[in-house]
């Protein structure tokens, strides 16, 4: 799996569909775990391109999970 594949996890019983962004290991563990972006029809909304800005991954990533990333 990489980052900006499509999963799905089963959550409370009912099949949840994610966006990996991510990776960190864990560190007691040393499992590898993805950071996943909650796909959710009734978040979707439309935007002017000019009314968006850039994040870098790093950023991205560290609005995730800022205690996880290495």
């Amino acid at each position: 799996m990489k980052i900006g594949d499509i999963v799905t996890r089963k959550i409370y019983g009912e099949e949840m569909q994610f966006c990996i962004i991510g990776f960190y290991t864990n560190q007691e563990t040393g499992e590898r775990v993805a950071i996943l972006a909650l796909l959710d029809p009734s978040l979707i909304v439309e935007a002017s391109v000019r009314d968006l800005a850039p994040i870098s991954a790093r950023n991205l990533l560290a609005l995730a999970a800022p205690n996880f990333v290495h």
